[in-house]
């Protein structure tokens, strides 16, 4: 999992730039994320990796106003 977590962040990284603190509180919530997806029967790194950009991406840039959510 600490691998899933390390990829995702380090491909966050290239989109957007983010100091040590936010990377630190990102890894945080992206580790609790993924041990969710990982309750949740989720276990493939690709899918986990792009799950966690798009969590990442919400978290940091907020909702993409294209999407109404229904």
């Amino acid at each position: 999992m600490d691998d899933v977590v390390d990829r995702i962040l380090l491909n966050y990284q290239l989109m957007q730039k983010m100091d040590a603190d936010r990377v630190e509180a990102s890894r945080d919530k992206i580790a609790a994320y993924i041990a969710k997806l990982n309750i949740a029967r989720q276990f493939d790194a690709h899918q986990l990796t792009m799950y966690g950009l798009a969590y990442l991406k919400e978290l940091h840039e907020g909702r993409d106003t294209r999407f109404s959510g229904c």
